[in-house]
Formats: structure tokens, sequence, C-alpha cells
């Protein structure tokens, strides 16, 4: 890594930091620029402005957890176990150990709505994409039903994940994690096992 790339990893690295402890908000780039003991022109010179450094700082810590998501599905056996991690990990690690995920979607500025949408997307396409690697390994083992196509699955499944209770509010996080602990099982259970009982 060149010296500049190390610069600019370390601006990252602590904005990261700072913007999970002190949100978007209360975090301003003469402090990040004092943390990481350089000029602010200097962070300038990197990211363009404050914005830019938070979405970098949010785009970089979504790399880190599809990659601790992926560690997780694939440190499981067979397709049960793995579409339980699916849906029962992600949340629990976003509102416990990535909190600037959380704040991105709740203070990012206007004028980077657009930016966040695109975000948005890219991100469901990589959840999908894990989610579907899942369900081709269900139908491998031959534990899906025939009537269930794979891609309206995976949509069904994205969208309960995604959204989940339509009157919650994201900032509601104590309430989200009961929910998640007190449903997640349940649901789990009823995807994969169905609610008729069978002969």
């Amino acid at each position: 890594m060149s010296a500049a790339q190390n610069k600019k990893k370390l601006i990252l690295d602590i904005a990261t930091q700072l913007f999970t402890r002190f949100g978007f908000a209360k975090t301003s780039l003469d402090e990040i620029a004092a943390a990481a003991q350089i000029a602010k022109g200097t962070v300038y010179y990197y990211f363009p402005s404050k914005e830019d450094l938070f979405i970098a700082s949010v785009e970089a810590k979504t790399r880190e957890y599809f990659k601790m998501l992926r560690q997780h599905i694939n440190a499981t056996m067979g397709f049960e176990e793995k579409l339980t991690e699916f849906l029962s990990f992600p949340i629990k690690l976003i509102y416990e150990n990535m909190p600037i995920l959380i704040e991105c979607l709740i203070n990012i500025p206007q004028s980077y709505q657009e930016q966040l949408i695109q975000f948005r997307v890219k991100s469901r396409e990589v959840m999908m994409q894990i989610l579907s690697e899942i369900i081709q390994l269900g139908k491998q083992e031959d534990l899906i039903d025939e009537r269930f196509p794979e891609d309206r699955l995976c949509e069904i499944i994205m969208d309960w994940f995604m959204i989940g209770e339509p009157s919650l509010k994201i900032v509601d996080v104590p309430r989200l994690l009961t929910m998640i602990e007190r449903d997640s099982d349940f649901i789990i259970k009823m995807l994969l096992y169905g609610i008729v009982k069978r002969g």
C-alpha cells in the first residue's frame, strides 16, 4: 500500500470511528483531522466533503458487514442452518456492532438521498445473491418444495427481512431487537416447515 493509500485509509478509519461514536451531525472534519494528526486540507484532498467521507465510511462498514455475514454462513452446514443464520444474524450485527449503517439511514443529508438509494439497491442485490445461493443449496439437498420458485421465495424472504414490522421506527432499537429475538425462530420454522400439518 502506498503512502497516499495509507493516509486515505487512516482518515477513513478514524472518521468511521468518530461517526460511529458521535453520529454524522456531531462529528466535524476538524475533529477527524485532529484525531488523524493531519491538516484539515489533507482530509479535503482525499474526501471533497464531510458527506463524501461519511458515505465512504458507510461503504467500508458495509463491506465489513458482508464479509462477516458470509463468514458466519460459511461456518454452518446445510441449507437449514445457513438460512437460519442468514435470517437471524444480520440485523443484530448491524444494530449491535455497526450503528453507522443505521446512522446513515437516519441522518444522511437530503442532497445525498440518491446515493443512499443506489447504496441500498446494491446492498439488497448482495443480500439477494447470498440468499439465492442458500436457496439453491436447499434445492440441491432436495428440501425445498418445487411449488416455490427460487426468485419468488427470495423476494418474500427479503421483503420480511428488509422491512419487518411497517410501524417500527428504525431508531427504536430495543423494540426491534426484542421483536427479532421473539419472532425470528418462529418465522424461520414457518419458512422451513410450513404451518399445515402433514400426514
